[in-house]
């Protein structure tokens, strides 16, 4: 009797659309998104750029602290001259104290419109709220930063039960039906 290899090979076959057999693709891994998880996604990227450029807008740089003061110094020249700075822009007012140091242009500037030790305490708080503004700048940032995280993930948080409950609501329905 000979021997018979008792080996089984099971190999499923499928005809394709021209009519040559071949091995069946194997399935696919994929993930699969309800509409509205997929809806969530795109509703959640678009929200984050929208907030992200919020917070590129909104959130001071050194650079507003520094005009901002420097219009303070002009706004408190114009105390003592009215005329102060009149025709000039505002652009090369603030370049030309960038230019000089700040500390150098705002002496000058006193110099100039003959601003004396009366003036001394405008300008002193001048000088603390811009140190103060420079200063506290980190933790804005880093506090403007959180809100936005918090503000993301708390509507779409939201926005994701809402859908996650109504696909429960929609199964239940379909369960009743059978």
């Amino acid at each position: 009797m000979p021997k018979v290899n008792k080996s089984s090979l099971d190999v499923t076959l499928e005809k394709s659309s021209s009519g040559t057999w071949g091995v069946p693709e194997a399935p696919r891994r994929s993930l699969r998104l309800q509409p509205w998880q997929r809806l969530w996604i795109i509703s959640g990227a678009i929200y984050l750029v929208m907030l992200a450029g919020s917070y590129y807008m909104l959130m001071p740089d050194r650079e507003s602290i520094e005009r901002t003061m420097v219009f303070s110094v002009t706004e408190e020249v114009r105390r003592y001259d009215g005329m102060a700075f009149a025709g000039e822009p505002p652009r090369k007012i603030f370049e030309a104290a960038r230019s000089q140091g700040y500390a150098a242009w705002i002496a000058a500037t006193r110099a100039r419109f003959r601003i004396g030790p009366e003036g001394n305490a405008g300008f002193d708080k001048i000088e603390k709220n811009y140190r103060d503004a420079v200063a506290d700048l980190p933790f804005k940032r880093l506090l403007a930063m959180l809100i936005g995280i918090v503000a993301w993930l708390v509507p779409m948080a939201a926005f994701y039960a809402i859908g996650y409950g109504v696909e429960w609501i929609k199964r239940g329905v379909r369960g009743i039906r059978k």
